[in-house]
């Protein structure tokens, strides 16, 4: 019984260990940006979501290993769909890359700098 117990404990261990592991988790959201207008501020802004760390962008919809894609861009509305996993990137993240692009979103204010370097269009002039 004592050698028992332990192999049991391991194993029972092991088992809710890998139970509970996710490897991913993909998921999708849509952003509101203001000043997405055009394919311009577009891929500036997926140029934004790639520079994050272990996002691994694609633009390819057959790579079944992607981690951030952007789906739909509506520019009448300004609404950026996004497929990201979350077990590596979350909503905010995205929405803080988009920031630093220079670009508003509903939790952070674009960056200043960022925003001077934009296309005219995309600063809604």
């Amino acid at each position: 019984m004592k050698r028992i117990l332990p192999v049991l404990l391991v194993a029972a261990a092991a088992a809710v260990a890998a139970a509970g592991c996710r490897v991913r988790d993909v998921r999708t959201t849509t952003i509101r940006v203001p000043g997405l207008r055009n394919e311009a501020c577009s891929n500036r802004i997926a140029k934004a979501l790639a520079r994050l760390p272990d996002s691994r962008y694609t633009n390819d919809r057959n790579d079944t290993e992607m981690c951030l894609r952007i789906e739909k861009v509506d520019f009448a509305t300004g609404d950026l769909t996004v497929r990201y996993d979350s077990m590596k990137v979350g909503v905010r993240n995205l929405e803080d890359a988009i920031a630093r692009a220079g670009f508003d979103t509903p939790t952070f204010p674009a960056d200043a700098a960022a925003r001077e370097k934009l296309p005219p269009e995309c600063r809604g002039e």
